[in-house]
């Protein structure tokens, strides 16, 4: 009987590990797919953004600070399959957030001036 109880275990434990290379493989190919949208690119910065993973966690207090580490793994997670779907997203993503801002702060520089020539 034990013998028997060792194959079904393993049975099964391979069509575990069948089934989440397939739901893993899934998961990479859905990101590829967004990453072509840059509205996607924009939502992710957000994400990652709004998960602290560009700012320390730290802070006094234990239950906020843990709060903020809940929050900094989920976007870690997103950062972790954001890699491994492609090496180079993270960077793109970057470039143009940072595009981005330049190009506001290059637009709210001109309605300044403008505003400061009127008489």
């Amino acid at each position: 009987m034990g013998s028997d109880y060792n194959t079904d275990q393993k049975k099964k434990q391979t069509r575990i590990d069948k089934d989440s290379k397939y739901v893993k493989a899934r998961n990479v190919a859905d990101i590829q797919k967004l990453l072509r949208i840059p509205e996607f690119r924009r939502f992710i910065w957000r994400l990652l953004s709004d998960a602290g993973l560009f700012r320390s966690s730290f802070t006094q207090n234990a239950m906020t600070m843990s709060f903020s580490e809940g929050q900094r793994d989920i976007g870690l997670a997103a950062l972790d399959d954001l890699n491994e779907a492609d090496i180079n997203a993270f960077a793109q993503i970057q470039r143009e957030y940072i595009s981005e801002q330049k190009s506001k702060e290059a637009l709210e520089q001109k309605e300044t001036e403008k505003d400061n020539a009127r008489p």
